[in-house]
């Protein structure tokens, strides 16, 4: 019975370690950033501003290099501040005006910055005269050390 009550609480121990050390280190933050294309560099590359909220309140450039492939668009775009960059690979459907993200790399503060989301676009007619689009980025980051 000694043995019995001895082996139970060691597995008991032993499940409690290993259940709270799969634990993540951190569940991340949300974040919302809406990008405001300006100007057209190239044909298929656009520029703008961009402002974050949430898990870092921050602003700055963005680029943003289209690829389209049918009713879709493939993107990477590179988000540039005094701090570093980060940039993100977007997928978009040009006929729901939805798509998602998820951050591919980043520089200075942000070179070890991750995270994924779920994007909307708009266009001309619903967006201020002189900018030709609009994206608003939802979703969650993590900035490891």
């Amino acid at each position: 019975m000694k043995i019995q009550l001895r082996l139970m609480l060691l597995l008991i121990a032993a499940s409690f370690i290993f259940l709270t050390g799969c634990k993540k280190h951190d569940d991340g933050e949300s974040v919302t950033m809406v990008v405001t294309h300006l100007a057209v560099l190239k044909p298929i590359v656009l520029s703008g501003t961009f402002t974050s909220t949430g898990a870092f309140n921050i602003s700055g450039t963005s680029l943003m290099d289209v690829h389209p492939v049918g009713d879709s668009a493939h993107c990477t775009q590179t988000m540039i501040t005094p701090e570093g960059s980060f940039t993100m690979h977007q997928d978009c459907s040009n006929t729901n005006m939805t798509g998602s993200w998820h951050i591919i790399s980043g520089t200075g503060r942000y070179a070890h910055l991750q995270g994924s989301g779920t994007l909307t676009m708009m266009f001309p007619p619903n967006v201020p005269t002189g900018v030709l689009g609009i994206d608003t980025l939802t979703g969650v980051v993590w900035l490891h050390p």
